[in-house]
């Protein structure tokens, strides 16, 4: 059984951001794309959740992506959040960054921006990682859902 989490923010946290993100730009799509599935296909592959690689064609970028926002190193994709309504989804960084506190930076940049006093997100009980970034970062465990098969 394959199980992620919804978690709330519920321990306000003092630290600032010390980013700046821009919005998401089409100049950057085929990087998103790449970036986008490999941060996902591990976990993908290994909860049985295909595609494995999510974003197969240009219909994924067609659905909006005026809520997707990016940190950028000169013209690299350092990683990038989605704000939708009061929930934080799709938090990446790109797997050379990874290690150097962006995922942390990334996460209190969209707790700066997002319009909402409850603030959720979804994460796969896979992604250890993130689920330890979120608590230390002021978020609990409030619903246990199962995915997958």
């Amino acid at each position: 059984m394959n199980l992620a989490y919804k978690m709330e923010y519920v321990h306000p946290v003092k630290e600032k951001a010390s980013i700046d993100m821009v919005s998401y730009s089409p100049a950057f799509q085929e990087k998103y794309r790449e970036i986008y599935n490999e941060c996902y296909h591990a976990m993908r592959e290994a909860l049985k959740i295909e595609p494995y690689d999510y974003i197969q064609d240009n219909s994924f970028f067609e659905k909006g992506m005026d809520a997707v926002y990016l940190l950028l190193d000169g013209i690299s994709i350092i990683g990038s959040v989605e704000l939708k309504g009061n929930e934080i989804d799709d938090l990446i960084v790109a797997p050379e960054y990874q290690g150097y506190g962006y995922g942390k930076k990334i996460l209190l940049w969209a707790l700066e921006h997002i319009q909402s006093d409850r603030v959720f997100l979804h994460v796969a009980d896979w992604n250890k990682k993130a689920i330890n970034l979120y608590k230390k970062t002021g978020f609990e465990i409030v619903e246990t859902i199962v995915i997958g098969n």
